[in-house]
């Protein structure tokens, strides 16, 4: 059973990778998408983070079995090629849940008191006290969700100490479930909108999700609200989005960007991204030791399972002989 680890994962993960029993384990965490299918020809099941996954390695990956996605979402990988050649694509849901959160409550700590437009000033060697020392202060606001899934359950929890408001919109939401969380369950999206002064979005990508946030949703916000998003880019009408910055005074944080590199370092030019109203992160939510080391673990639990022969294997997204 030849496994290849085509990103980084925790040395504990690979450590357990290699544990499995009749295994050979190939760690390239620096193959990229375009490198992909050179080195697929005789491997059995490959595990990636962010490298994408495309048709051109499906088509020459004769052994392959199994892709494991080490996260949530599976939108790099090509997954009806992998169907067409009956390969099964697993993930590892939740097990980043924690970090996602901790990134989207950074930001919006970051947008709150201008933190990162403070620390450049002070590295340019500006005091600019009358500029920054201007805050209105989270207590009291309304932040709104979309997604109430683990995610969003963990952002309710961080979200508590301060204090705040919390409404969301699900499809999953019940009444009975909003009690429990503590929070208000809206009817639409366009109720969240209207009723919160920082949105935050925490939804799976889907044909039912994608753009879900456009310009109906952002022109209900109100002026100077903060927007969130830590899911996927597709999510949100992008372009929609940067008119909005633009004419509407909103603003906004961001882990996902439109066309982001398909490999870890590279250059990158974003509209969204070099906007005074926007502060972006690389993509980096899940990006923590913590989560590293408990995807990377459950990552080797499917590869196991698979490798044994057990079926179903776990997390399955897509329909196999």
């Amino acid at each position: 059973m030849k496994i290849l680890l085509a990103d980084k994962l925790s040395p504990v993960a690979i450590e357990a990778f290699k544990a499995i029993e009749g295994a050979e384990v190939i760690n390239n965490p620096t193959v990229t998408a375009d490198e992909l299918p050179d080195n697929i020809a005789d491997v059995n099941i490959l595990v990636v983070r962010s490298t994408k996954v495309t048709k051109a390695t499906f088509e020459v990956a004769k052994q392959l079995g199994l892709v494991i996605r080490a996260g949530s979402g599976v939108n790099t990988i090509d997954v009806p090629c992998a169907t067409e050649h009956n390969v099964r694509v697993v993930n590892c849901p939740g097990k980043n849940s924690v970090a996602v959160a901790e990134l989207a409550m950074g930001l919006l700590l970051s947008l709150e008191r201008r933190i990162p437009d403070c620390v450049a000033e002070l590295r340019a060697g500006h005091w600019n006290k009358k500029e920054f020392g201007k805050a209105q202060g989270l207590k009291g606001k309304t932040v709104g969700l979309i997604g109430t899934g683990m995610i969003g359950t963990e952002l309710i929890k961080r979200l508590r100490g301060f204090e705040v408001n919390i409404c969301a919109y699900d499809i999953c939401l019940t009444p009975e479930l909003a009690e429990k969380l503590g929070i208000e369950r809206c009817d639409t999206l366009l109720d969240v909108a209207k009723k919160a002064d920082i949105v935050s979005i925490h939804v799976p990508l889907l044909d039912a999700t994608r753009k879900m946030i456009g310009e109906e949703f952002l022109g209900a916000m109100k002026p100077g609200a903060i927007l969130l998003n830590t899911s996927r880019a597709e999510i949100v009408d992008n372009d929609a989005l940067l008119k909005a910055l633009d004419e509407e005074g909103l603003r906004c944080g961001l882990d996902v960007l439109p066309n982001e590199p398909g490999t870890t370092v590279a250059d990158f030019d974003s509209a969204l991204a070099k906007h005074p109203n926007c502060y972006a992160t690389h993509h980096i939510g899940a990006s923590t030791e913590q989560a590293e080391l408990v995807t990377g673990l459950e990552a080797a639990r499917l590869a196991k399972i698979f490798s044994e022969g057990k079926e179903p294997v776990p997390n399955c997204v897509n329909p196999v002989k």
